[in-house]
């Protein structure tokens, strides 16, 4: 492949991550081949599917011409999880039907059947006679999005708070070299920032009820995919790595609630800057829980596994100090900078915005990293972008990405230095920063939500290879 060809595929792809490399337990191969007619009857029915499949989820059976069993208990070939091995009982010439559900490693259901007939059929064959464990219906994209979103909400939100505009008051607002902090400069804003915080606690809290609410979807919305009951719902959690990864995302949102919980009753709810102690309980349990993602999801199936779960999880984490960040300047600076005037709101302003520029450009950088790295690893061709669901899935996100960018590109090269110059006194009094700074972030906030609802299908969809 040339370079020019990897280079483009790399671009378009850098956003399509995490969605790539969706494992889906699609079956590949089978002995006897379904949908033909073997000799003999077969003393075991092999079924290969694309990726390793869980052994406590597994679910398959062989029946006969008169619709009686004919299998024993399915096992998963040793060395090779990815083949179900089903031992057969002798049986006569006729019609028989194989019928399968499984979840993969990662979590993607799959159901279907196939026959193949001993003998002469009565009737052509059909090589598969039931397909299901669709992971792409409403309830499952929601569940998902509910998930992706509020540990990157929550760790986000605390990066912002703790890392961005705490040192933005600590330090008195951007103001030009030599100038002293102006007499009650930091009382004023820091009164602001206390007045904000109600609005902070608020957006806190809504996201640790859509991460609780999209835990509790999430096994729901799987066993209704893979056509299982509740009787499933303990080795699901238990003993699948799906399960595994819950159980920590579910421990990591109770830390956090608990965390806050403590917090919000302490003095430092209101306090400008809550400090860096405080920062780090409220960032370390999403940041774990994104990490859970990763550690059960697409990157755990590659070759490099461990290459790509780290991977994924620095993109994870960019991507929450990006979009929840957002949500932290829109919750917490924007109502902040209403209650000020004059040079303490274009102040804290400029130096807010200067601060989380960086760390924007910071994550956008380790976004473009990890995203190429994982697009040269996984795509071949940009035909499929046109061509099938999942390549028209990408296409939309990619455009999303493209306009997120755009408005990132004006926050960084048009307010920012603007919000800059202005504080620093090279230009008038910038009147009109904290209306800019508002609408630019309601628009970046408006498109990563689309963003993230692309990915929660995109993750849905069987990828063209």
């Amino acid at each position: 492949m040339g370079a020019r060809r990897r280079l483009a595929i790399a671009l378009a792809a850098l956003c399509a991550w995490p969605a790539l490399a969706s494992a889906h337990p699609v079956l590949v191969a089978s002995s006897p081949a379904l949908g033909t007619t073997a000799a003999a009857p077969p003393r075991e029915v092999r079924l290969a599917f694309a990726v390793a499949v869980e052994a406590e989820l597994l679910r398959a059976q062989v029946t006969g011409p008169g619709g009686e069993v004919v299998s024993g208990a399915p096992r998963l070939e040793a060395g090779d999880p990815s083949v179900v091995v089903l031992p057969v009982v002798a049986g006569r010439p006729g019609r028989y039907l194989a019928r399968w559900r499984v979840l993969s490693g990662d979590g993607h259901p799959g159901i279907g059947g196939g026959a193949f007939a001993v003998g002469t059929p009565a009737a052509p064959l059909p090589r598969t006679t039931r397909g299901g464990g669709e992971d792409h219906r409403p309830l499952n994209v929601l569940a998902r999005l509910l998930v992706l979103t509020a540990p990157a909400a929550l760790l986000g939100l605390a990066v912002l708070r703790a890392w961005v505009v705490g040192p933005a008051w600590r330090s008195g607002g951007l103001r030009p070299p030599g100038r002293p902090v102006a007499d009650g400069c930091r009382d004023r804003v820091g009164a602001a920032l206390a007045g904000a915080a109600s609005g902070w606690w608020r957006a806190w809290g809504a996201a640790v009820a859509a991460g609780a609410a999209g835990l509790a979807l999430a096994p729901v919305a799987l066993l209704r995919s893979l056509d299982a009951g509740a009787g499933d719902l303990p080795d699901l959690l238990l003993r699948t790595r799906w399960g595994a990864s819950w159980l920590v995302q579910a421990g990591a949102l109770l830390a956090v609630a608990a965390a806050g919980s403590a917090l919000r009753a302490s003095p430092a709810a209101r306090a400008p800057a809550p400090g860096a102690a405080w920062g780090v309980a409220l960032v370390a349990p999403p940041a774990v829980a994104l990490g859970a993602v990763s550690w059960a999801g697409h990157a755990s199936s590659g070759a490099d596994r461990a290459v790509d779960i780290g991977a994924d999880v620095l993109h994870g984490w960019a991507t929450a100090a990006w979009l929840g960040g957002l949500l932290g300047i829109m919750v917490v600076l924007v109502p902040a900078l209403r209650r000020l005037d004059g040079d303490d709101r274009l102040r804290l302003a400029a130096a807010s915005v200067v601060r989380f520029s960086s760390l924007a450009v910071g994550a956008v950088a380790v976004l473009a990293v990890t995203g190429v790295y994982r697009a040269l690893a996984e795509l071949s061709s940009l035909e499929d972008l046109a061509r099938t669901p999942y390549g028209r899935a990408l296409a939309v996100k990619l455009g999303i990405f493209a306009a997120m960018l755009a408005a990132g590109a004006y926050n960084r090269l048009v307010l920012h230095p603007r919000l800059e110059r202005a504080a620093l006194g090279l230009e008038p009094d910038d009147r009109g920063a904290a209306a800019r700074l508002r609408a630019s972030v309601c628009a970046e906030l408006a498109l990563g939500l689309a963003l993230m609802t692309a990915v929660a299908v995109l993750v849905s969809l069987a990828p063209p290879a």
